[in-house]
């Protein structure tokens, strides 16, 4: 089949019918009165090249780095095992230790100081801030268990008794 427009000269080959479905009218597994509402059309009008399913190749691009000032204090920090603490997701305290590193990092750097200088001064006050987390820690378990004691040496019955006979007197 072969069409002639202003001296173009395009062939449809049978190649481009759809032969998955004639398969199945021909063979009775699909009646013709259910094939698909494109099928006509294709049939009347098919494609002037072969359908080709495959995608083309994609131009090996390559891809742009994108890094932000604070992601090279961040890998340095991070490499050093520094700012890397737990992140209570329940709590929102706003600024994470990471995030804190970082405000340190760029109030040191407004000083003037060198960037090893700043991180070892960065592991200074964190080394600094655990041992002030870790002593309140036990400073209120102790205040816990003290506190407990005494609640536990309390009996409430003579705490009320106590404040009834109080009430009493006046």
């Amino acid at each position: 089949m072969s069409s002639n427009y202003s001296g173009i000269s395009i062939t449809r080959t049978s190649l481009s019918r759809n032969p998955q479905v004639e398969g199945l009218i021909k063979k009775g597994a699909m009646k013709p009165d259910d094939r698909p509402l494109w099928f006509d059309i294709y049939r009347a009008f098919p494609p002037t090249d072969e359908p080709k399913f495959s995608r083309p190749k994609t131009e090996n691009k390559p891809i742009k780095q994108i890094f932000y000032p604070e992601d090279v204090m961040r890998a340095k920090f991070h490499a050093q095992k520094l700012g890397i603490g737990t992140v209570n997701m329940l709590m929102s305290t706003g600024d994470t230790p990471t995030k804190k590193l970082l405000q340190k990092y760029d109030k040191l750097k407004a000083e003037g100081l060198s960037e090893d200088e700043i991180i070892q001064k960065c592991k200074e006050l964190i080394e600094n801030e655990k041992q002030q987390t870790l002593s309140k820690r036990k400073t209120d378990l102790k205040l816990k268990s003290v506190t407990a004691q005494i609640l536990t040496e309390v009996n409430m019955k003579n705490i009320f008794d106590a404040t009834s006979e109080k009430e009493n007197e006046k």
